[in-house]
């Protein structure tokens, strides 16, 4: 297949994902289903995460802890050197919002320009679609929930009145780095179905937090199912057995029967030229959304990945994001990875993205517990562990194109646990891996304990290992290495011919 093949491939899968709006065997982590919430508190306010120093770049499967809803308490104090307000035409006939200054509709909605915390908390509950909400420069303190929806064709934006910076912050309690599960206090949150809003070109220090109501319950039937080896319930929840976008989208009404409540997501949420530091963005059953142009650095310990998918979080689009210096967990892995995408949330696009600089176990792109028919394309990984991180029961996820220098463990790593099986599982094995085009340079490129149906074709990888099993069955279980059905050499010529 051509370069040009595979970047209209990518470009039909990107477009699919808009139109949807869309380890060596013993570092490994075994499946946990611990709750969010057992660790004690470390710290308060904006400790925790080291200040920003220097931009980002140079040189076991887990379920999803249940978690509670997050707190929705939002704080009025005024931003530190907030400038006066800039003048604007007369206010419409919308109702106004609490001091702030509201401009004649344009397109869809108000312009409502705030310049205190209170004034942007009150917008935010007051918004409708396709308001957008200019908040003057400074730094705005106070946790800001929202509860409250645009619309597809008019989401409602949060975005700078102007070429300044803006900062939301928020007093935070921090957890201890041995904290396991994500940490749910974030200084905006989106909760109970608020759905469709963009956040453009602020920074966030604290993270985003984006929920369904009734989340924990989706989570709790998962692990619950994760921990029973029931593979066959778990797949029969549409879009999860088969590559079916389309029948993806009744996935959470289908839980929602299972469960006995109704799962509300709050989807398309879109982070644009976005700066996160402390926390990352953590999501859970919430779908189609976007992170674009962002950065993400300076995570603290104990709070989680960059990026946490989780949850039937499907059909989303990460592209074009730096992230780095995600604190090392005393934990495990998952607790300190770059982009991870688990609890079978799948239909995921990630492409032009680059994870750097992940102390002990951080891994920095990953997939486990069931989230399949992703694409990861054009990343780059530089100083982690693991570059790219297939963990248990990934179907049909595509790796290509993508670049991996200066890791510690592997360059390219799948279902490594599952080594110890004499044929592959489906309730934990890969399945219908496509692994193309892909640079790792360091020794140990590719890794692999457990696949079936995989594609390994035209990787640069000097150094290929298998676990003894896999290299037993790997022809009779439907593999094939560079389109035939042979075992990989352990030390092949890199190539990148037919890319």
């Amino acid at each position: 297949m051509s370069r040009s093949t595979t970047t209209a491939r990518s470009a039909v899968l990107l477009t699919v994902g808009a139109l949807i709006l869309s380890a060596c065997a013993g570092a490994e982590s075994a499946p946990s289903v611990d709750a969010a919430g057992t660790s004690a508190s470390r710290s308060a306010g904006g400790a925790g995460a080291p200040a920003p120093s220097t931009p980002l770049g140079g040189a076991g499967s887990t379920v999803e802890p249940d978690a509670a809803t997050s707190p929705t308490d939002t704080a009025s104090a005024s931003p530190s050197k907030a400038p006066a307000t800039a003048s604007s035409p007369a206010p419409s006939k919308t109702p106004t919002t609490t001091g702030a200054q509201l401009t004649a509709p344009s397109g869809t909605g108000t312009i409502r320009r705030v310049s205190t915390t209170a004034q942007l908390s009150a917008a935010i509950s007051a918004a409708q679609p396709g308001d957008v909400i200019r908040v003057a420069a400074g730094t705005y303190s106070g946790r800001l929930s929202v509860m409250t929806s645009g619309t597809k064709a008019a989401p409602i934006t949060i975005e700078p009145d102007g070429a300044v910076k803006v900062t939301l912050t928020a007093s935070l309690p921090m957890p201890s780095c041995g904290a396991t599960g994500p940490d749910e206090n974030r200084t905006v949150t989106f909760l109970r179905g608020a759905s469709w809003w963009t956040l453009k070109g602020v920074s966030i220090d604290g993270g985003v937090m984006v929920s369904a109501r009734n989340a924990n319950l989706a989570s709790k039937w998962f692990s619950g199912r994760v921990a029973a080896g029931d593979w066959t319930s778990r797949r029969a929840i549409p879009g999860r057995g088969t590559n079916d976008p389309i029948a993806a989208k009744n996935a959470l009404a289908r839980l929602s029967q299972i469960v006995g409540a109704t799962i509300v997501p709050s989807d398309g949420i879109t982070l644009d030229a976005v700066t996160l530091t402390r926390k990352g963005l953590h999501v859970r059953a919430s779908r189609y959304g976007l992170v674009r142009g962002s950065r993400i650095f300076d995570v603290a310990c104990g709070t989680g990945p960059g990026i946490w998918l989780g949850n039937y979080s499907d059909g989303w689009t990460i592209t074009g994001n730096q992230i780095g210096r995600i604190a090392s967990s005393s934990y495990k892995h998952y607790m300190q990875e770059g982009i991870r995408i688990g609890g079978a949330s799948s239909y995921a696009v990630v492409t032009g993205n680059t994870v750097t600089d992940l102390p002990g176990d951080g891994r920095a792109f990953t997939t486990d517990v069931d989230s399949s028919y992703n694409v990861f394309s054009h990343n780059t990984a530089q100083n982690v562990a693991i570059g790219f991180n297939e963990q248990m029961s990934g179907w049909g996820n595509v790796w290509e194109y993508n670049t991996v220098s200066t890791y510690r463990t592997a360059g390219f790593s799948v279902r490594m646990m599952d080594n110890v099986l004499k044929s592959p599982s489906k309730n934990s094995s890969s399945y219908g891996l496509l692994m193309r085009c892909n640079v790792a340079s360091g020794g140990k490129d590719f890794q692999a304990g457990g696949m079936a149906t995989g594609k390994l074709t035209s990787n640069s990888f000097g150094e290929i290992q298998l676990g003894s099993n896999l290299r037993a069955y790997f022809v009779s279980a439907g593999n094939t290495y560079n389109g035939a059905a042979v075992v990989p050499p352990t030390n092949p010529t890199p190539s990148l011919s037919g890319c």
